[in-house]
């Protein structure tokens, strides 16, 4: 009884590290960003990877989830070339110029209460202000709104603004992430020193969380208690 438990308790953990695998594998997406194509093989893979909990024969389903990774990275690797573009589907105009494209609607399954809803989320309540309705690929709705409601932006008003940067992280849990240090342009011993001025401290292991937006640096000590372990250490 213990060793077929183990037996299936080892089969389980591999099915999800091979899940995981494959997915990862997939690309950085949400399922909102997902093709149809990789929609339909993360259902498969869902039945597939389930195989060797119920079955005796866990080689066949790990050959048929890198089958199936192939096969949807060789579609991936397709859609790359022009005469692919629009293998994943295409865009598609719901509202041209203010008026609605009713076979634009009736082609993509959509009816007007849905249109609505989806205007109503990007934050458009009236569809007179929408000029350009565009039903993504990916299922998310584009939005050019009307000139005379659309928000005033410092190019209207001919302003101009130095552009900003992101911010970076350069230390996350007591860990100094020298890789973003350097991108940021500072040094450690800048790092040390803008530390010791905000903290009175420039032990970094003794940061929670610092980051450097605009060439400041912002840090968050650990709690008091959390200080009190290291001095002990």
């Amino acid at each position: 009884m213990l060793a077929s438990l183990l037996v299936y308790t080892t089969r389980a953990v591999i099915v999800i590290f091979f899940t995981w695998l494959i997915v990862n594998l997939m690309g950085k997406k949400s399922a909102a960003q997902m093709t149809p194509y990789e929609m339909a093989l993360l259902f498969i893979i869902s039945n597939v990877a389930s195989q060797p909990l119920l079955l005796q024969d866990p080689l066949r389903t790990g050959i048929a989830l890198i089958t199936l990774f192939l096969v949807v990275a060789f579609l991936a690797r397709l859609s790359l070339f022009k005469p692919f573009y629009e293998m994943d589907s295409k865009p598609s105009m719901l509202i041209i110029k203010g008026q609605i494209d009713e076979v634009a609607l009736r082609k993509n399954r959509m009816n007007l209460p849905m249109l609505c809803s989806q205007l109503r989320l990007q934050g458009y309540f009236k569809i007179q202000d929408v000029h350009y309705a565009i039903l993504e690929s990916n299922g998310e709705l584009s939005i050019l709104p009307n000139s005379g409601i659309r928000p005033v932006t410092p190019q209207d008003l001919k302003l101009k603004l130095q552009q900003e940067e992101p911010a970076i992280v350069v230390i996350m849990d007591g860990n100094l992430m020298f890789e973003n240090l350097r991108l940021s342009g500072f040094d450690e011993a800048w790092l040390s020193k803008q530390l010791h001025q905000q903290l009175g401290n420039d032990d970094v292991r003794q940061v929670f969380f610092a980051e450097i937006a605009g060439g400041q640096l912002y840090a968050l000590p650990y709690s008091k208690r959390k200080n009190k372990s290291f001095k002990k250490n």
